[in-house]
Formats: C-alpha cells, structure tokens, sequence
C-alpha cells in the first residue's frame, strides 16, 4: 500500500534522511527529478515530443524543476524554464541542480510579465509545476499567482511536483488560484491532503515514488500514516475458489432489509452479494414485499416475514430472523429496512445477540445511533458502513463539521469495529487505529443504491474469507473498480447501481478464477 503522510511528517522524513543517515539533499533531489520524468516516460506524456515548459519557484520545488528540465533533455525532449524568481535568491541543493543546467545549455528564464512570456506558458503542450511545493503558508502572492492563472488558463497537461501550487495543509485545503494538474508525483510518500477534497481534485492521479528515503524513515515519525490501497495487495491465488466448493461452502449470507417503497435496495444488496461469489443469499423481508423480491431475483432465497401496519419488519419476527442468523456466515442489516419503532427494535436485538460476523448500514445505523454504546456488548465482529450524514447522527453531532479521518479512527477504536465512511474517497477505520484510503471509483458513483451494492460485496467476500480487515479493503476496492469499468460508457452522469452490480463479476474475474 502507498503510505501518505502529513506535511510535517513529509519533512521529518526528509530532515532523517539527511541529517542523521547523512544522505546529501542534492542526491534526493536528482532523484525526485529523475522520478518524475520515468513517470511521464512511462505514462506516454513524452511519446508526441512535447513542447515541455517548467515553472520554478525559488527553493527545493524549484531545484527539482531544474533536475526534470535536465532528464527532459536528455530524452531529447524541448524543454524551457520560467522562474519565478531572480538567480540571487537560489540557495543550497536548489542551487546545486541550477548551475549544473548552464552546462547543458539550458537557460532559465526570470519571470518579466512579459506578453511573449504569457504566450509561452498559454501555448506549451505540457507544464511541469515546480513552483511552491509543501512549504506554503498563507495567500499566494506574484507573481505565483500570474503564473498559477495563466497555467490553468493553458491547455497545456500539468504535472505537478509533490502537491499542486496553491494546496495547503493535510485536510486538503486550497488557496485560490490552485494549479489543477493531471498527474501529482510525491517525492518518497504521498501528502496526506491531496487525498481529501478539495485538493483530491486539483491533484489528479497521484503517484508516490522512491527517491531513496531510508527503509526505516516512517519509524521516525510522529503523526499518523494515511495508506492508500492498490491492486497489487491483491493477489488472485489468495481469493481462488477450489475446484470442489459447492454452495454451503461458497459463502451463505443472510440480509434483513426492505419496507414500502424500498424494496430496490434489498434487492441489490442481495444481488451484489450474488454477484460477489456468495453461494447462497437468503432475504428477509417484509411479507408484502415477498412476492416483488421474489419475481425481481430469481436466484436470491427470499424469507417473508411478520411485518408493522407500515410494511416494515415487525418484532415478531424475532424468531425467524435469530434461525437466518445462525445459518448464515455473514448478515446484512439495514438497507431500506425503514424507522419504524418495532424495526429499531429488531435491529438493537440483532446488534445485541447475533454472534455472527454483521455488517451494519442504512436504517440499521439510525436505529444504533440512539445508543450506539450497544456495540460494546455485542457478541460478534462488525463493520458500519455510514456516509457523512449517517457518520454524524452516529457522533450525535450537531454542527457543520465535515467527519474526518480523525473521527473514524476514534469511532472504531472507542466501540471496537471496523468502520467504512463512505465519500469521496471512501476509507476504513479499524479497531487497532489503522486507515485504509481508497483509490478507486469516481464520480458517478453518487446515486441512489450504490450504498446498498457495497454492503452485500462486503458481506459475500466475508462469509467466503474471514480475514476482516482484508476483506474490507478488497470489498471496498472492488465496489469502486466495478464503477469504474461503467466509466467510458456510462459516464458520470448516467451511471446507477445496478450497473455496478452488473460490472462486479468482471472486476472480480482476475481474483475468482479457479487456481492453476
């Protein structure tokens, strides 16, 4: 996984690299320079021979721009300099890599304002920015701030070093202007705020690279690791299905979910469970409902059960659902079950004395939120599964805060779940303090049921491998990548959660085919 950490950490980093294992800060320069270009090799931005333009600013930023502007020529790459600032004002390892390009014949142009200069950066095909970096405090002065609007205002792709000019801070803030790149490279660990919004989108596709940090470096750090997943922490021999699995020893996941006028999201719970690889998925919904789940998904077992005068699950089904319970590996409870009083009930029983692995979301999470200290006797693992609405009512929370990162690692450790907040990006609280911050999905995904489509992967992929903290991340993963494979021709706009539903057996092909 790719480790982010804060902007002091980032620097603390750096300083233990150089101070106490005596690396010189010219060489981790040279290499962050190197990095960044392999990166632009590798993702095909060099295969055109591009007009390449470098904005440098006057510290450490800077001197990686001068590194990356001499590995662009050596590419046989165009490339030219605009300086935000006057030579006199170049020091140390930045200065280093500066007089080094007069022997390459590359001149670094100061900034004058100039019209042909403007036209420079309007008409170049790629930017590299190397202005400010992770040292930025306060407002973006000039001409920062001509260079940064004229950048933006280019139709050149903008590749930035570290962060984008203009974001500040680890929660991910920005000032106004912001340079909006297409790819951000981090130099040893990614910065922590260019994974929240709204910097996550000023930041594009980030990148961590080795610049040759010590191995040890994160264990000289205060401050709390952020990690971001990715497809390699999945390896498909671990999630290979036996030749002779048959359905009871596939996964049977049971749901209680449903009431008037939301049957569509047990339904695609139950489906994305199927969908997922679960053996067997059995339904308990209200006995109306019945015959509407039953027509709308064939291969789901659907249980009917008592119900309120409001179409919701009564209390007294009590009994039915405790038999579910016990057959079941894993169970859902949540989506669509509605607020009826009886249902809060049912769900406070369930949280109380089902002894088998529960995911929690939707309703079930405004029926914990009244005593949500209910968890600490629960006789079971869970996973909550809230967005930042749910997330709130749970931390009974009244004011405009945003839930955090912060919030969800305290909530989990305090209760002793596993929690999921649910966003842009997703990520995952565990009970030991960890965060695990997605990298897959977009934006399409915020419709009606997506919700309820994670909830039933989650619980598949639980009742087939019960490593729980795994099984999250590769639930979470997946969720998004099966959005993501509706991208090119859903788009954003047209996307709804069936859709994922459909794309989770091809997400899930490379990690579920029979093991050679």
């Amino acid at each position: 996984m790719r480790a982010f950490l804060t902007m002091a950490a980032n620097r603390a980093v750096d300083e233990y690299a150089i101070k106490t294992c005596g690396i010189a800060g010219s060489l981790l320069m040279q290499n962050a320079g190197d990095a960044l270009v392999q990166q632009m090799v590798d993702r095909g931005y060099l295969d055109k021979s591009p007009e390449v333009l470098v904005l440098a600013g006057h510290g450490n930023n800077g001197g990686d721009g001068y590194v990356i502007a001499a590995g662009l020529l050596k590419q046989g790459i165009s490339v030219s300099i605009i300086s935000a600032s006057t030579p006199d004002r170049i020091k140390g390892d930045a200065l280093t890599h500066f007089n080094k390009l007069n022997g390459l014949g590359i001149s670094v142009e100061s900034w004058m304002d100039s019209e042909t200069q403007h036209n420079q950066i309007l008409e170049a095909d790629i930017i590299v920015d190397a202005l400010l970096g992770t040292g930025i405090s306060g407002e973006i002065r000039p001409p920062y701030d001509v260079l940064i609007t004229l950048a933006n205002q280019s139709q050149a792709k903008c590749i930035a070093v570290d962060v984008p000019s203009g974001v500040t801070g680890d929660q991910g803030e920005v000032l106004e202007p912001c340079i909006r790149a297409a790819l951000t490279v981090s130099m040893g660990f990614g910065k922590q705020g260019c994974l929240f919004e709204p910097a996550r989108s000023y930041a594009g596709t980030v990148i961590p690279v080795d610049i040759g940090f010590p191995a040890d470096s994160l264990d000289h750090i205060n401050g709390e690791v952020l990690r971001q997943n990715e497809e390699v922490d999945y390896p498909k021999s671990r999630y290979s299905r036996l030749s002779y699995t048959h359905k009871y020893t596939a996964g049977k996941v049971f749901i209680i979910a449903g009431s008037q006028g939301f049957t569509g999201a047990a339904l695609l719970a139950s489906t994305a469970a199927l969908r997922s690889g679960a053996g067997l998925v059995r339904l308990a919904i209200p006995e109306s409902l019945g015959p509407v789940a039953e027509s709308h998904s064939l291969e789901t077992v659907v249980d009917y059960v008592s119900e309120t005068k409001d179409h919701g699950i009564a209390l007294s089904a009590w009994n039915d659902l405790q038999r579910g319970c016990l057959w079941a590996d894993t169970v859902v409870i949540g989506p669509g079950l509605g607020r009826h009083s009886e249902t809060i009930e049912i769900v406070k029983q369930i949280v109380n004395e089902t002894k088998q692995p529960l995911v929690i979301d939707a309703d079930a999470l405004f029926a914990l939120s009244e005593d949500p200290s209910i968890l600490h006797s629960r006789p079971g693992p869970s996973i909550l599964t809230p967005h930042a609405g749910e997330f709130k009512r749970l931390l009974n929370s009244t004011d405009d805060h945003k839930p955090s990162w912060q919030d969800a690692q305290e909530f989990a450790k305090e209760y002793g779940v596993s929690l999921l907040l649910k966003g842009a990006p997703s990520l995952i609280a565990g009970p030991s303090g960890e965060i695990i911050v997605n990298s897959t999905g977009y934006a399409g995904m915020a419709t009606a049921g997506s919700g309820d489509v994670l909830s039933g992967v989650i619980a598949s992929l639980w009742s087939q491998w019960i490593d729980e903290p795994d099984i999250l991340n590769f639930a979470m993963y997946i969720h998004g990548k099966a959005a993501e494979l509706n991208h090119a021709h859903k788009g954003v706009l047209g996307l709804i959660a069936s859709d994922i539903v459909e794309a989770l057996p091809v997400a899930l092909k490379e990690y579920g085919d029979l093991p050679n």
